[in-house]
């Protein structure tokens, strides 16, 4: 949560710093924006929704791929829109290691317990699972860590999504580049004739 949370202010703090419009980027039309809410709704779902635990891995686990699906269907919708081919690359790495490990490998939790640093297995969710050595693609799970923030752990899939979500936000808030304005040279008394 800490990291999207720093996205969305690295977003802003871009738009500001390059002068970008918010009222600009509010304008932004996205096509079938009813498919990102439903696969963000489930995924919430999921989460408070406490499944049976001989549930969690069949129909939770198969629950979670369909509110997936409909997040790239909105992406694949909107690839036109900068930034958000980015966030589904990053989207679909999730899914890809998710799917392989029926589930989000996770490092474990560090905690103090009498002075000591003790590292302390996640749970298991419906989205994510404790990290294993065999797992497929374990580099691409949840295995990075935040500097300063040790429970706080985020996937590579998650980084390119938070760099799609930047670069959607500072090419939202953008005058539209139009095709040759960039090469268009006044010309010089020299080049006249």
């Amino acid at each position: 949560m800490i990291f999207f949370v720093a996205t969305i202010a690295l977003a802003i703090i871009v738009i500001v710093a390059t002068k970008g419009s918010f009222e600009r980027l509010s304008r932004l039309k996205f096509r079938m924006l009813w498919l990102l809410f439903l696969g963000l709704a489930v995924q919430i779902a999921l989460e408070v929704i406490e499944l049976p635990k001989d549930r969690v891995e069949n129909v939770g686990f198969a629950i979670l791929l369909l509110s997936y699906v409909a997040i790239l269907g909105f992406c694949v919708a909107n690839r036109s829109v900068r930034g958000m081919t980015l966030i589904a690359v990053g989207v679909a790495l999730n899914v890809l290691v998710i799917a392989l490990n029926q589930g989000m490998p996770t490092k474990d939790d560090v905690r103090e317990r009498n002075g000591r640093e003790v590292h302390v297995p996640i749970e298991q969710t419906v989205k994510h699972r404790p990290q294993e050595d065999d797992d497929l693609l374990g580099f691409l799970g949840d295995v990075i860590t935040a500097p300063g923030f040790p429970n706080q752990q985020f996937s590579i899939g998650d980084i390119v999504m938070a760099l799609g979500i930047v670069d959607l936000c500072f090419e939202g808030s953008r005058v539209p580049r139009r095709r040759g304005a960039a090469v268009a040279r006044p010309v010089g008394p020299a080049q006249q004739s």
